[in-house]
């Protein structure tokens, strides 16, 4: 059961729609999958539409036991067939953990009550757009960590403070923690800045720059304005992202292997 912990340093890069995508690509594969949404917006609690939850994310990090997880699984009425999806639903309460402390300080809690959870082939963690408690929280508990990059200089930049943290994680908290890669977003194959960043990101990460990026496309607002996976929606762009999600999906499940 790979947990993998989707992040950006830098809000409106499309995190949660990369971890909606990937989600709906375990689904169409036959997976059982969870999200952890640990961002206090709840942009994919939302969107997946949580059916009435008992308990939180919030709930689990302030009783970390595998009961209080159970209480928050919850599941969702954003579902392909052959595969399922349930949610550990955001809440705003999320933001009372998400104050930054020192390594002295700082002392894991999700990895508690995800040490014994069975059940499921996947867990997408949906970290909140900043390098607080709950991002170092989340890669204390995963096996691999997925950067989501657009490509703006801003963003490059959130990319390397967040790749420096991943290794400042694994040294001191995970030593199973592995960056898997950077994945560029909303990328438009027309624009001569977006091709620069592009570049410019291969300098950095060489070969951690996950191929193909993922482009700019409608259908995946659409699909998020549904409520439901893109990978149900009909149009050549959503057919073109779900063949990305599909291939990034399955170079996740290999290097969790």
């Amino acid at each position: 059961m790979p947990i993998v912990s989707v992040l950006s340093l830098k809000g409106g890069v499309g995190k949660t729609s990369v971890v909606l995508g990937l989600a709906g690509a375990a689904t169409v594969k036959g997976l059982a999958t969870l999200v952890i949404d640990l961002d206090p917006q709840g942009n994919a609690t939302s969107i997946l539409a949580a059916h009435k939850p008992t308990a939180t994310a919030a709930d689990v990090l302030s009783h970390p036991t595998l009961a209080t997880l159970h209480e928050a699984l919850t599941p969702c009425a954003w579902e392909v067939a052959p595969g399922e999806v349930d949610v550990v639903p955001s809440s705003p309460d999320l933001i009372g953990y998400d104050a930054f402390r020192s390594d002295a300080a700082f002392h894991p809690r999700l990895v508690k009550a995800l040490s014994k959870l069975e059940g499921y082939d996947l867990v997408l963690i949906d970290c909140p757009p900043s390098l607080g408690a709950l991002t170092r929280d989340a890669l204390a508990a995963s096996d691999l960590a997925l950067i989501v990059s657009t490509p703006s200089y801003f963003s490059l930049q959130g990319a390397e403070r967040a790749a420096k943290e991943i290794e400042e994680i694994r040294k001191h908290h995970n030593p199973k923690l592995k960056l898997v890669g950077v994945l560029p977003n909303r990328v438009r194959s027309i624009a001569d800045e977006h091709d620069f960043r592009i570049k410019e990101l291969g300098e950095i990460f060489g070969r951690q720059v996950m191929r193909p990026s993922i482009p700019e496309r409608i259908a995946l607002q659409q699909a998020e304005g549904f409520g439901k996976p893109v990978q149900t929606v009909r149009t050549a762009g959503a057919r073109e992202v779900s063949v990305i999600f599909e291939k990034h999906l399955n170079h996740l499940l290999r290097a969790a292997r």
